[in-house]
């Protein structure tokens, strides 16, 4: 569908978030004729976590006409290998010796470049795209008795402010979970209480030929680590554990990070010529969910519904997924 020019401030969709899920939602309502406005707080190109996808992501960027160009950012992953501290054996998963081998490959990639790619996609399918706002509130209430149209309160870095009044909310905020936390629904798992700390690094060790793009696993006592060999030469490299773990730290995230590395000799060797970049980064409160994911006139995708233990990737996939469910359920709501 070509894409239509809209004005105004009464969309028929604000999606919340920039990142894959509130982009690819976006674009899939854009190109069916409605009008999106999507709200981001940060400016693209900007950091994320996560680069490592899955085969089924692939099918998902040939829908939205984009799976070429995200090949030409990413690194061919066509597997992944689990490592033990306590056997010498490792486990080689290849995908295209599964048992349906229709999906032999995926894709690593710096989020901040798919994710950039993702939202300039759903512009050009004609949504309206805002950067380096963020939006502060939701009324669901606020045209109750008269439009039934929702109220969303944004603030622009610069300090100006401005009001939507949408049709439909799509919650995409990921991880600040806008509206499971304005409606006090987030729950956090108590069976897998995690956090992450993580780093990325030049010089790493890298497997040959067609595995050179494949994700490790590596276990130690306290948790996992993922190792992500990226297009541009480097690795990224995480720990999952308990948050117990994490409280017998007392130097620097950066020497805890290392510290960390050290409980696993053979990503350690892996890295023994590496250099760490810019420092180490942590995030914690890994797996929750909320009570509901949707309501009247709203629904929330991807992270900012739920997120699980991110040890198989499925974080992207999950995201956009529940994207292209959700985009196909406004589009009929929408329509009536």
């Amino acid at each position: 569908m070509t894409p239509q020019h809209f004005e105004g401030a009464h969309p028929d969709v604000v999606v919340i978030g920039g990142g894959p899920a509130g982009s690819t939602v976006a674009a899939l309502l854009a190109d069916k004729g409605h009008d999106v406005v999507i709200i981001e707080k940060a400016q693209h190109p900007r950091f994320h976590i996560g680069e490592s996808l899955l085969p089924m992501n692939m099918p998902l960027f040939d829908r939205l006409g984009v799976r070429t160009e995200v090949e030409a950012i990413g690194i061919a992953k066509h597997g992944a290998e689990f490592v033990s501290p306590w056997h010498d054996h490792t486990s080689l998963f290849m995908f295209g010796e599964a048992m349906d081998k229709s999906f032999p490959y995926a894709v690593h990639v710096r989020r901040a470049e798919l994710d950039e790619l993702l939202f300039r996609n759903a512009a050009k399918l004609g949504a309206r795209t805002f950067e380096g706002r963020k939006v502060v509130h939701v009324d669901m209430d606020a045209g109750k008795g008269s439009n039934d149209r929702a109220l969303v309160k944004v603030k622009a870095d610069d300090g100006s402010e401005t009001e939507w009044r949408p049709r439909f909310v799509i919650d995409a905020s990921g991880r600040d979970t806008l509206l499971s936390n304005q409606f006090d629904v987030k729950q956090r798992s108590r069976k897998h209480a995690s956090a992450a700390i993580y780093g990325h690094f030049e010089g790493a060790e890298r497997r040959p030929g067609r595995y050179e793009g494949n994700i490790t696993l590596f276990w130690f006592d306290h948790g996992w680590f993922w190792y992500i060999p990226l297009r541009d030469g480097t690795v990224s490299v995480g720990a999952v554990a308990s948050p117990a773990y994490f409280k017998n730290r007392k130097g620097s995230l950066t020497e805890f990070l290392m510290e960390t590395i050290a409980l696993a000799p053979k990503l350690a060797d892996r890295l023994k010529n590496a250099t760490l970049m810019d420092g180490a980064t942590s995030t914690g409160n890994y797996a929750y969910d909320a009570k509901f994911c949707r309501g009247d006139r709203f629904m929330m995708v991807g992270d900012a519904y739920a997120f699980v233990d991110p040890m198989f990737s499925s974080g992207v996939f999950l995201a956009m997924n529940s994207a292209f469910e959700s985009a196909t359920a406004v589009d009929h709501w929408l329509k009536g």
